[in-house]
Protein backbone atom coordinates (compact mmCIF):
# COMPACT_ATOMS: atom_id res chain seq x y z
CA UNK A 1 0.00 0.00 0.00
CA UNK A 2 2.82 2.42 1.02
CA UNK A 3 4.31 1.66 -2.41
CA UNK A 4 1.39 2.57 -4.20
CA UNK A 5 1.23 5.56 -2.41
CA UNK A 6 4.82 6.28 -2.91
CA UNK A 7 4.29 5.92 -6.53
CA UNK A 8 1.59 8.45 -7.18
CA UNK A 9 2.38 11.86 -9.25
CA UNK A 10 2.19 15.00 -6.54
CA UNK A 11 -0.81 16.73 -7.16
CA UNK A 12 -4.21 16.15 -8.22
CA UNK A 13 -5.28 13.81 -11.60
CA UNK A 14 -5.72 16.04 -14.69
CA UNK A 15 -9.46 16.43 -15.14
CA UNK A 16 -10.46 15.28 -19.12
CA UNK A 17 -13.65 16.99 -18.59
CA UNK A 18 -12.36 20.24 -17.34
CA UNK A 19 -9.80 19.23 -20.28
CA UNK A 20 -12.71 19.52 -23.08
CA UNK A 21 -14.74 22.63 -21.61
CA UNK A 22 -11.01 24.81 -21.52
CA UNK A 23 -10.86 23.30 -25.18
CA UNK A 24 -14.30 23.77 -26.65
CA UNK A 25 -14.55 27.32 -24.71
CA UNK A 26 -11.17 28.37 -27.07
CA UNK A 27 -12.54 27.51 -29.84
CA UNK A 28 -16.03 29.41 -29.13
CA UNK A 29 -14.57 32.31 -28.16
CA UNK A 30 -12.10 32.32 -31.07
CA UNK A 31 -13.98 32.38 -33.74
CA UNK A 32 -16.05 35.42 -31.86
CA UNK A 33 -13.18 37.74 -30.58
CA UNK A 34 -10.14 36.16 -32.98
CA UNK A 35 -6.67 35.12 -31.11
CA UNK A 36 -5.99 38.99 -29.36
CA UNK A 37 -9.18 39.34 -28.31
CA UNK A 38 -8.76 35.73 -26.36
CA UNK A 39 -7.55 35.92 -22.92
CA UNK A 40 -7.07 33.49 -20.42
CA UNK A 41 -9.87 34.87 -18.04
CA UNK A 42 -12.68 35.04 -20.87
CA UNK A 43 -11.24 30.89 -21.35
CA UNK A 44 -11.93 30.33 -17.87
CA UNK A 45 -14.93 32.24 -17.33
CA UNK A 46 -16.63 30.38 -20.38
CA UNK A 47 -14.55 26.46 -19.13
CA UNK A 48 -16.73 27.76 -15.87
CA UNK A 49 -12.99 26.81 -14.45
CA UNK A 50 -10.48 28.41 -11.99
CA UNK A 51 -7.78 30.60 -14.47
CA UNK A 52 -4.94 27.95 -11.89
CA UNK A 53 -6.50 24.87 -13.61
CA UNK A 54 -5.44 26.36 -17.14
CA UNK A 55 -2.38 27.52 -16.03
CA UNK A 56 -1.64 24.84 -14.34
CA UNK A 57 -1.74 23.13 -17.91
CA UNK A 58 -0.67 25.40 -20.32
CA UNK A 59 1.87 28.25 -19.60
CA UNK A 60 0.48 30.78 -22.00
CA UNK A 61 -2.77 31.16 -24.39
CA UNK A 62 -0.08 30.65 -27.58
CA UNK A 63 0.06 27.01 -26.52
CA UNK A 64 -3.39 26.44 -25.17
CA UNK A 65 -4.97 27.80 -28.29
CA UNK A 66 -2.65 25.42 -30.97
CA UNK A 67 -3.49 22.49 -28.28
CA UNK A 68 -7.39 23.23 -28.53
CA UNK A 69 -6.73 23.71 -32.65
CA UNK A 70 -5.21 20.23 -32.76
CA UNK A 71 -7.93 18.45 -30.72
CA UNK A 72 -10.13 17.67 -33.19
CA UNK A 73 -12.88 20.21 -32.61
CA UNK A 74 -12.78 22.20 -35.39
CA UNK A 75 -14.70 20.08 -38.14
CA UNK A 76 -12.50 18.55 -40.29
CA UNK A 77 -14.32 17.20 -43.81
CA UNK A 78 -13.47 14.32 -45.81
CA UNK A 79 -15.49 14.22 -48.55
CA UNK A 80 -15.58 11.04 -50.58
CA UNK A 81 -18.61 10.69 -53.32
CA UNK A 82 -16.44 9.14 -56.15
CA UNK A 83 -16.06 12.43 -58.18
CA UNK A 84 -13.23 14.55 -57.71
CA UNK A 85 -14.76 18.04 -58.30
CA UNK A 86 -17.89 17.37 -55.96
CA UNK A 87 -15.32 16.33 -53.53
CA UNK A 88 -13.30 19.06 -53.62
CA UNK A 89 -16.42 21.37 -53.30
CA UNK A 90 -17.44 20.08 -50.47
CA UNK A 91 -14.27 20.39 -48.75
CA UNK A 92 -13.78 24.16 -49.87
CA UNK A 93 -17.42 26.08 -50.07
CA UNK A 94 -17.15 25.73 -46.53
CA UNK A 95 -14.15 28.49 -46.50
CA UNK A 96 -16.91 30.75 -47.92
CA UNK A 97 -18.75 30.94 -45.20
CA UNK A 98 -18.40 34.72 -43.69
CA UNK A 99 -18.40 33.76 -40.34
CA UNK A 100 -15.36 31.08 -40.80
CA UNK A 101 -13.21 33.87 -42.52
CA UNK A 102 -13.70 36.24 -40.09
CA UNK A 103 -12.36 33.57 -37.66
CA UNK A 104 -9.79 32.88 -40.20
CA UNK A 105 -8.72 36.20 -40.53
CA UNK A 106 -8.29 36.81 -36.78
CA UNK A 107 -6.95 33.98 -35.72
CA UNK A 108 -3.59 32.49 -38.55
CA UNK A 109 -2.04 35.67 -38.92
CA UNK A 110 -1.74 36.21 -35.50
CA UNK A 111 -0.97 32.47 -34.92
CA UNK A 112 2.08 33.00 -38.03
CA UNK A 113 3.31 36.22 -35.64
CA UNK A 114 3.95 34.46 -32.76
CA UNK A 115 5.17 31.45 -34.88
CA UNK A 116 8.11 33.42 -36.55
CA UNK A 117 9.27 34.46 -33.19
CA UNK A 118 8.99 30.74 -31.03
CA UNK A 119 10.13 27.66 -32.65
CA UNK A 120 7.69 25.51 -30.37
CA UNK A 121 4.33 27.16 -31.71
CA UNK A 122 5.77 27.17 -35.51
CA UNK A 123 6.24 22.99 -35.25
CA UNK A 124 2.95 22.98 -33.92
CA UNK A 125 1.13 25.60 -36.37
CA UNK A 126 2.91 23.18 -39.33
CA UNK A 127 1.82 20.26 -37.66
CA UNK A 128 -1.85 21.74 -37.54
CA UNK A 129 -1.42 23.03 -41.43
CA UNK A 130 -0.51 19.47 -42.22
CA UNK A 131 -3.56 17.40 -40.69
CA UNK A 132 -5.72 20.48 -42.71
CA UNK A 133 -3.91 19.75 -46.20
CA UNK A 134 -3.74 16.10 -45.78
CA UNK A 135 -7.83 15.39 -46.27
CA UNK A 136 -7.29 17.45 -49.93
CA UNK A 137 -4.04 15.23 -50.70
CA UNK A 138 -6.35 12.38 -49.86
CA UNK A 139 -9.14 13.72 -52.61
CA UNK A 140 -6.82 14.41 -55.42
CA UNK A 141 -4.74 10.76 -54.51
CA UNK A 142 -8.44 8.92 -55.05
CA UNK A 143 -8.85 10.93 -57.83
CA UNK A 144 -5.64 10.29 -59.27
CA UNK A 145 -6.39 6.33 -58.69
CA UNK A 146 -9.79 6.87 -60.66
CA UNK A 147 -7.93 8.24 -63.57
CA UNK A 148 -9.81 11.76 -63.02
CA UNK A 149 -5.96 12.87 -62.53
CA UNK A 150 -2.94 12.75 -64.68
CA UNK A 151 -0.69 10.21 -62.89
CA UNK A 152 2.60 12.79 -63.14
CA UNK A 153 0.51 15.68 -61.60
CA UNK A 154 2.78 16.93 -58.25
CA UNK A 155 -0.41 16.72 -55.74
CA UNK A 156 1.07 18.93 -53.20
CA UNK A 157 1.63 21.35 -55.66
CA UNK A 158 -1.82 21.44 -56.62
CA UNK A 159 -3.71 21.47 -52.79
CA UNK A 160 -0.84 24.45 -52.60
CA UNK A 161 -2.40 26.23 -55.34
CA UNK A 162 -6.06 25.75 -54.12
CA UNK A 163 -5.85 26.43 -50.46
CA UNK A 164 -2.56 28.71 -51.24
CA UNK A 165 -5.21 31.48 -53.74
CA UNK A 166 -7.98 31.23 -51.33
CA UNK A 167 -5.88 32.20 -48.32
CA UNK A 168 -3.70 35.16 -49.76
CA UNK A 169 -7.50 36.48 -50.81
CA UNK A 170 -8.45 36.22 -47.36
CA UNK A 171 -5.09 37.37 -45.47
CA UNK A 172 -3.38 39.65 -47.81
CA UNK A 173 -5.54 41.18 -51.00
CA UNK A 174 -8.38 41.53 -48.85
CA UNK A 175 -10.44 40.66 -52.38
CA UNK A 176 -13.64 38.33 -52.15
CA UNK A 177 -13.87 34.93 -51.72
CA UNK A 178 -17.54 33.71 -52.19
CA UNK A 179 -19.15 30.38 -53.89
CA UNK A 180 -18.35 31.75 -57.19
CA UNK A 181 -14.75 32.27 -56.70
CA UNK A 182 -13.88 29.07 -55.30
CA UNK A 183 -16.33 27.12 -57.93
CA UNK A 184 -14.11 29.23 -60.40
CA UNK A 185 -10.83 28.62 -58.56
CA UNK A 186 -11.77 24.96 -59.08
CA UNK A 187 -12.67 24.88 -62.50
CA UNK A 188 -9.33 26.24 -63.30
CA UNK A 189 -7.25 24.20 -61.14
CA UNK A 190 -9.19 20.71 -62.61
CA UNK A 191 -8.39 21.80 -66.29
CA UNK A 192 -4.36 21.99 -65.58
CA UNK A 193 -4.31 18.81 -63.96
CA UNK A 194 -6.28 16.76 -66.16
CA UNK A 195 -4.28 18.07 -69.61
CA UNK A 196 -1.85 15.14 -69.47
CA UNK A 197 0.66 16.37 -66.15
CA UNK A 198 0.65 19.64 -66.80
CA UNK A 199 1.34 20.35 -63.23
CA UNK A 200 3.38 17.27 -63.11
Amino acid sequence: MDDEVGKRRPGRPRNASADDAITDAVIELLTEVGFRGLTIDAVAQRAHVGKATIYRRWPGKEQLVLDALTAGRLPLPEPDTGNLSDDLLAYYLPLADSEAQQGAVRLMPALAAEAAVDPEIATRLQAYVSDRRAPVASILQRAQERGEVSDNVDIELVVDLLTGAIMYRLYFSGATVDEDVIRRLLQGVLLAIDADGALG
